[in-house]
């Protein structure tokens, strides 16, 4: 990873990035999250900062990469109440960025926090269509598990499960 990027947890007082980060994600990779750029346009202050801190009962954690101009990746860590399991979600990274390390650094960071209060697993969904992200998520030792749920109702999409220990 180059020395130039700086990565950090998000703050709740930072919502209105994560919001602008999020929104573009969604606008670049339509096909690749369990949301919209539709829905997401409309959410308020109180969503995103569940977004950062946590919502229905989980726990998140959220991890930026930043460079001069702006955060460029980012990673969501997630655990419900006191399951044993940790989930990866909202991963994105600027496809300027891409197959440079960044993305890795953002997911170990989540791997790490995982960990730290003994998670036995983290799991993630990437769209089966994605054969890119699929073979990133392997490279860093997660596996199939055979699992397919839709992306999200309305779509035909499909997302494989995927898991590791941390």
């Amino acid at each position: 990873m180059t020395r130039e990027i700086r990565i950090q947890r998000v703050r709740r007082e930072e919502w209105e990035r994560v919001r602008e980060l999020r929104l573009r994600a969604l606008a670049d990779a339509p096909d690749a999250f369990g949301s919209t750029l539709e829905r997401e346009r409309r959410l308020g202050q109180a969503g995103w900062i569940d977004w950062i801190e946590g919502w229905e009962g989980a726990t998140n954690v959220m991890f930026v990469a930043e460079r001069d101009e702006g955060w460029i990746v980012m990673a969501l860590g997630s655990r419900t109440g006191d399951e044993p399991e940790a989930h990866l979600y909202g991963m994105w990274v600027e496809p300027a960025w891409r197959a440079r390390g960044v993305g890795a650094e953002l997911v170990e960071r989540v791997l790490s926090w995982a960990r730290s209060w003994g998670a036995r697993s983290v799991i993630l969904a990437v769209t089966e269509t994605n054969a890119r992200a699929a073979t990133f998520y392997e490279h860093l030792g997660f596996q199939d598990t055979g699992e397919r749920e839709p992306l999200r109702v309305g779509t035909e999409l499909r997302v494989r499960m995927m898991r590791r220990e941390p």
